[in-house]
């Protein structure tokens, strides 16, 4: 211890006047800065739960940028859906059938709008938002699409759609322009037969026929002698029977190549009453000389539809077949399309790919690319042709025979499973079907035998074999559709992001998703047709396509997965899920900010009246000091 002259400790002294020096200087820096402290360190006791709070906080910032983020995708998506909405009503209202215009107008002009509509859709699909493409899926680097002349006209080589087009009407037409059908009558006879001239996707099949006339038998669509597909027969009553009376018609059905339908009648008239309409045919001098005419006729219509309706449900056909959907490949006509006979799985070395995005390899819709079909006792699980290791499941196995089923695998191309109910099952026989998607997953449909009411999984023992194989084909339908849409996934689970401890926000879009899909195939359809006024056949052509443009564009649908409704509704629900947390995050950063406030920071009032009273004990303390440091015992005495 220090003691001067005065026998004072010294020591005490100063040790007190720098402590409340050091105040003073933590008094000033609170003063300044409004904080406790300036380091970690000088946080004490409050330290753990400032890092605490700091750490949530930062949390609830970084939560907040990706908000932000999304906040712009989200807005950005919601005006383009929007738009395609109003384009999708836009393309419906443009092309009306019976509605040509003045000097044919809206004919005239229906391509071009197409096109120009076609040349929007791509550009939006193809959009960017700060770099980021949001129409591809996960693959957000490049654009999903090409551009719109690549993808009619193709490029380096590769074809467009026009191309694809033009081979599919070749390939629906023959080569006479009939449908891929043909009539024949022989000498001598009084009956015309109408036959496919093969089994093949192409051009129109025989659904229907019927007559109005008595005078006249026909028979209903059965399987010709191959390799013609099925056929039909038109006979007439021949002497001494009646003959064929006027005005009485011969109609046939026939299901178009786009799985819509048409149908032609052809009326029979007397030679003095024939006008020369193309639906007419002249009633002969004998059964034989009318079964000619009828034949003449019946060609010369099948040439006319093959011009008009055959047209245009090839054009959309090949739409379908060029913009592919998920889980499906681009197809092609295989060889010489006059006569071709099946379509074949296009790559990309010989055709434009029009979508380059995220696509799952399988698809709810057309049960990832299988078919099922029954017969008596029997049912057939196939592989769909052309098939494709890339697209769609591949049948790989089958369980083994039980006591009433027997169960057939064949490996091919396509490979297929055969279901035969010998007997009655008893309840428990079960059936396991093994898919196997291009990725290299597996998954098995089992169906188990039950009486009463089938659940999931199950099938219902019918009275006899037959019964229950319709039961059976019925569940088999069930599962794989349900393995199907397991596959295929949601879109929007393709892009998420993380916008709170438990919540993610999910808004993946693809551009071949069912809605944009048949917007995209409406119009580039549209884009490609004419109608010149040289061509006889334009009207009727120009009424099929506005036909079909309404079906894919039509309101109904709009419930349907995947639609433009439905789409704009899910990333709606989006863009609430990120409101709702933003207003969490708003309302939880506010209690935070408090409570660090009340950790970190001081009242500035309270440190000014409290550097006010240390001031004062400190002149205090300096005149004390300084006084008694004069002090002395011989000054005392």
């Amino acid at each position: 211890m220090i003691v001067n002259k005065s026998m004072f400790p010294l020591q005490t002294g100063f040790g007190v006047i720098t402590k409340m020096q050091e105040r003073f200087s933590d008094l000033q820096m609170q003063l300044g800065t409004g904080m406790k402290a300036s380091t970690l360190a000088d946080m004490g006791r409050d330290l753990p739960l400032s890092l605490s709070v700091r750490s949530r906080l930062g949390k609830i910032e970084g939560y907040s940028a990706n908000i932000a983020t999304v906040d712009l995708r989200l807005s950005f998506l919601d005006k383009t859906m929007s738009r395609f909405d109003s384009i999708e009503g836009e393309a419906r209202n443009s092309a009306v059938q019976g509605q040509y215009g003045t000097n044919n107008i809206n004919m005239a002009t229906l391509p071009s709008l197409s096109k120009a509509r076609l040349d929007e859709t791509v550009t939006l699909l193809n959009s960017d938002v700060n770099g980021r493409y949001l129409f591809g899926g996960s693959n957000t680097d490049t654009a999903p699409l090409p551009t719109t002349d690549v993808l009619l006209d193709g490029q380096s080589g590769k074809a467009g759609f026009k191309t694809v087009v033009s081979e599919r009407k070749a390939a629906d037409a023959g080569m006479d322009g009939r449908g891929r059908l043909g009539s024949a009558h022989t000498v001598g006879t009084t009956a015309v037969t109408l036959a496919e001239d093969g089994v093949h996707p192409f051009g129109m099949k025989v659904s229907t026929v019927s007559t109005t006339s008595s005078a006249v038998t026909v028979t209903q669509p059965t399987p010709g002698t191959l390799p013609l597909g099925d056929e039909v027969s038109i006979t007439f009553a021949a002497t001494p029977a009646p003959q064929i009376d006027s005005g009485h018609t011969i109609t046939m059905g026939f299901e178009l190549p786009d799985g819509t339908n048409t149908q032609i009648t052809l009326r029979a008239v007397t030679a003095a009453e024939a006008s020369g309409a193309i639906d007419e045919f002249v009633i002969g001098a004998d059964a034989e000389a009318t079964a000619v005419n009828f034949k003449a006729t019946l060609d010369a219509k099948l040439v006319d539809v093959g011009s008009k309706e055959l047209a245009g449900a090839s054009n959309f056909v090949a739409a379908k077949n060029f913009f592919n959907g998920p889980g499906e490949p681009v197809l092609r006509v295989q060889g010489n399309p006059a006569t071709a006979t099946a379509l074949r799985v296009a790559d990309s070395s010989d055709t434009v790919m029009w979508y380059q995005g995220q696509s799952p390899a399988v698809a709810a819709e057309g049960l990832g690319r299988m078919d099922i079909s029954s017969a008596t006792d029997t049912v057939t699980l196939s592989e769909r042709a052309p098939s494709s290791a890339s697209y769609g499941f591949q049948i790989t196995g089958v369980s083994a025979d039980t006591a009433n089923i027997d169960t057939t695998y064949t490996a091919a191309d396509p490979s297929s499973v055969n279901v035969q109910f010998t007997g009655v099952p008893a309840a428990g026989e079960a059936v396991n079907v093994t898919l196997t998607e291009p990725g290299g997953n597996t998954r098995t449909l089992t169906l188990t035998a039950v009486t009463g009411k089938a659940g999931p999984g199950q099938f219902t023992i019918g009275a006899d074999a037959n019964a229950t194989a319709t039961n059976f084909s019925k569940a088999l339908n069930i599962v794989a559709t349900e393995a199907a849409i397991a596959a295929e996934g949601n879109p929007r689970q393709t892009v998420t992001s993380q916008i709170d401890d438990s919540t993610r926000v999910a808004y993946g879009v693809e551009a071949n998703e069912s809605g944009l899909l048949r917007l995209v195939r409406s119009l580039a359809s549209l884009s490609v047709e004419t109608y010149p006024d040289s061509d006889a056949s334009s009207k009727e052509r120009y009424d099929a396509m506005a036909r079909r443009q309404q079906l894919e564009l039509s309101e109904s649908h709009n419930s349907e997965r995947g639609s433009v409704e439905i789409m704009t509704m899910e990333l709606a629900i989006a863009r609430k899920s990120l409101q709702n947390s933003t207003s969490r995050h708003t309302d939880y950063k506010a209690q935070l900010d408090n409570l660090l406030s009340d950790v970190e920071t001081v009242s500035k009032e309270d440190v000014a009246m409290e550097i006010l009273a240390l001031q004062t004990r400190l002149q205090a303390s300096y005149q004390v000091t300084s006084m008694v440091s004069q002090l002395s015992l011989a000054n005392f005495i």
